[in-house]
Parts: C-alpha cells; sequence; structure tokens
C-alpha cells in the first residue's frame, strides 16, 4: 500500500475530501423549538388538569385512569421533544475552504445535504426580521450563486456568521463579495 490511508481523526465530518480544512460551522438558533415545547407544555397542562377537579376522586377507576394518563403525557411529550431536539442538533451548516455543506435533519432517518461550491457563490446577505429575532439574536442568511440560492433560515447570530462567510469568501473564492474593512 502506498500513501497515507485516512484515519478517523483525520476526518471531520463523512463526506470531507482529502486536503479539505473546515473553517467554521453553525447551527439555527435553539428558539426554532419554541412552538414544540409550547405544545408540549400546553398538552402536559390539559392532561393534568382533570385532576384539581375534586368530583373526579369520588369514582377511584377514574381517579386512577387519569392518574396514569396524567403520568403517561409527560413521557410522549418528552419523546416528542427529544425527537425535535435530534432534528435541531443534527441541522448544521459546514463552511470549508472549498465548499458550504447544508445538512438538514428532521427526525431519525431524514437527512438532507446540499452543497454549494465557493467558487459559485456570488453574494451573501442577511436579513433580521421581526421583534422575536432582534430580542434573541436570530435572522436568515442567503447565499446567491450562478445555480441558485442557498438559505440558511434562522440562524444564531447571523451578523456574525455573515462577516466569517464573508471573510472565508474573499479568502477562498466567490464572486463580488467583498470583505469587511
Amino acid at each position: 500500500m502506498s500513501g497515507k490511508e485516512p484515519t478517523q481523526s483525520d476526518q471531520q465530518f463523512p463526506g470531507q475530501h482529502d486536503g479539505e480544512e473546515v473553517i467554521f460551522l453553525f447551527r439555527q438558533h435553539p428558539l426554532v423549538m419554541r412552538k414544540a415545547l409550547i405544545l408540549g407544555l400546553l398538552v402536559i397542562l390539559v392532561g393534568v388538569l382533570p385532576l384539581d377537579f375534586p368530583q373526579i376522586y369520588s369514582s377511584p377507576a377514574a381517579a386512577a385512569f387519569l392518574t396514569k394518563i396524567a403520568l403517561g403525557i409527560p413521557v410522549i411529550v418528552f419523546l416528542a421533544w427529544f425527537y425535535r431536539w435530534v432534528g435541531w442538533y443534527y441541522t448544521m451548516y459546514i463552511v470549508t475552504d472549498r465548499r458550504i455543506l447544508a445538512i438538514k435533519q428532521k427526525g431519525f432517518f431524514n437527512r438532507k445535504v446540499d452543497e454549494w461550491q465557493l467558487d459559485d457563490i456570488s453574494n451573501v446577505n442577511y436579513h433580521i426580521n421581526g421583534f422575536q429575532a432582534v430580542l434573541f439574536g436570530f435572522g436568515d442568511i442567503t447565499a446567491r450563486t450562478y445555480l441558485g440560492t442557498l438559505e440558511m433560515k434562522t440562524v444564531h447570530k447571523p451578523v456574525e456568521v455573515h462577516e466569517q462567510l464573508v471573510r472565508v469568501l474573499s479568502k477562498y473564492g466567490g464572486g463580488s463579495t467583498q470583505s469587511p474593512n
């Protein structure tokens, strides 16, 4: 055998090319899970609410049944939250010295990977829209290419990520994007 075999420590992510350097990676803001959190809390509240009425305890069978439901609902909600968290945690954007990879995970068994070459990107823009976005520090980043548009939704600290992307594009490739002064 000639040449060096790639080892697990040389590879930082599956599909990484030989000699490719990871510059940085970023994720969506954790606030993208807010809808699941709010709905889960409401479901738990609805499941526990019947236990507040004293008439329920006049029938031991009904009380036992509603208690089991009230104990089972949080378990189901926690499993749903975990499912949503897996989708958030494994959805990420990897920026290397050659390309941007958009890895989008939905649940346990659905993963989509989009690859965009740095040489094809003509410009990068960000958009912070609304009170929540300003308050919690998230926004959307759009990278335009000759082939299409890479939209990165609900990114945490979009201004900082935008500046890093512009620096990477000015150093390693890209079209009309200028580096900040």
